[in-house]
């Protein structure tokens, strides 16, 4: 399997994401003489390359939402600590 288009990538060399024009334009190569079809070992590879991909995406995003979460529970402390009062309680005061 030296086509690098469709090898398979591990957690380790996540430096080049997978983007929809590459699953659009990989092509894999036919099977040998006398059998019809894809070579499965590279049509399985690029599968699990996809599934290895997404599965890093999603717990990006799960990291993302739970940072996201954090910060506003930590903003909205942060203003019930030290807001304001509104202006017009504060003219009154």
């Amino acid at each position: 399997m030296a086509d690098r288009a469709v090898g398979v990538f591990r957690a380790s060399s996540r430096l080049v994401r997978l983007c929809p024009d590459q699953v659009r334009r990989t092509r894999f190569r036919r099977t040998g003489l006398g059998r019809r079809g894809l070579a499965e070992d590279h049509v399985y590879a690029f599968l699990r390359r996809i599934a290895d991909e997404l599965t890093a995406r999603n717990a990006a995003e799960a990291g993302l939402r739970e940072e996201n979460a954090r910060l506003k529970n930590a903003l909205r402390e942060w203003q019930s600590l030290h807001g304001s009062k509104p202006r017009h309680l504060a003219d009154q005061g």
